[in-house]
């Protein structure tokens, strides 16, 4: 039995990327289980696809083992000393307080073209209050000496709170396969009878203590489990209108990962006041050798759920 959402892969992630193997380097060092994933960002005049996303479950990690081989990693980085402590802390909190805080579920390890990304995913609580601000990303972004950008992914706790926010991100852009985009992953999701709108998080980001301008929503769409042929029309009119690539380059994108599952979309405003679409998709599992695979997490990060519950047979 095996989960379409995942294919296996004993290998690494190639990306070539001097950051991305040093990442690798780091969990193949430590015989950690983890997943990776891919992403496509889409701008008005420019296609980003050197982006890739590695998920520890930290169930696996012994925060003393896991903390200072982070600590060096986020140095060998280029991230500045006086932000490492601080983007260290929720693996190294304390029982100070009453209750005590609890111990973050996933590490989220990232790269961008040249900018590197560490992502800490809390527990999602089993009845989230409206009135209670819940962060259930706290994320760290930098490039190599450069301030970092801290992002708290707010959850919106109510399928009204979420259609408004969607409704609004969308009446900010004023081009219409933007719109598409959304549409058509509300008529699969109908087609899959799931719920719309899926989980959906507020990306607040600030800088140096201001907001940096960026206005993002991150939908986890990984529930209806659409292939990302899916939004295969609708993103080829998005960045035609957009001039963001080529059309072989949309074509090329599509042929060699159309059949991967669409876990999470991305859009909104980026800090400089561009609309940008993000699509994760590919997640893929790497089980270092002295694992024993029938005791790690198979949870979807981001969702309750796990993978086995939409297990299906495989020839």
């Amino acid at each position: 039995m095996s989960s379409p959402l995942f294919s296996a892969d004993a290998g690494q992630y190639k990306v070539g990327n001097q950051a991305t193997d040093a990442i690798q380097g780091l969990l193949e060092s430590l015989e950690l289980p983890y997943l990776s994933e891919r992403s496509v960002k889409c701008l008005p005049g420019r296609w980003s696809s050197q982006r890739c996303l590695f998920m520890v479950p930290l169930e696996t990690a012994p925060s003393d083992v896991l903390s200072p081989a982070l600590e060096r990693l986020l140095a060998d980085l280029g991230m500045a000393g006086e932000y490492i402590a601080e983007s260290l802390a929720p693996l190294n909190r304390h029982d100070v307080a009453d209750p005590p805080p609890s111990r973050p579920t996933y590490l989220h390890l990232g790269v961008e073209g040249d900018r590197c990304k560490i992502y800490w995913e809390d527990k999602r609580p089993d009845t989230p209050s409206r009135e209670k601000r819940f962060v259930l990303y706290r994320a760290w972004k930098w490039r190599a000496n450069e301030p970092v950008a801290r992002s708290d992914y707010v959850l919106l706790t109510t399928a009204s709170d979420a259609r408004r926010a969607i409704e609004q991100e969308l009446a900010a852009a004023t081009t219409n396969p933007l719109h598409d985009v959304l549409e058509q992953l509300q008529v699969s999701f109908a087609l899959q009878q799931e719920p719309w709108p899926p989980l959906t998080v507020r990306i607040e980001e600030t800088q140096n203590g201001r907001p940096t301008g960026r206005d993002s929503l991150n939908l986890h769409v990984n529930r209806a489990l659409l292939p990302l042929g899916t939004i295969a029309g609708t993103m080829f009119s998005l960045a035609r209108d957009w001039q963001s690539a080529p059309r072989e380059t949309l074509i090329d994108w599509i042929a060699g990962h159309g059949n991967e599952v669409l876990s999470n979309i991305s859009f909104g405003r980026n800090e400089a006041g561009q609309p940008f679409v993000t699509c994760y998709h590919g997640a893929k599992r790497h089980h270092p050798h002295k694992i024993d695979t029938l005791n790690q997490s198979d949870r979807i990060p981001g969702s309750p759920r796990r993978a086995r519950e939409q297990s299906t047979p495989t020839a």
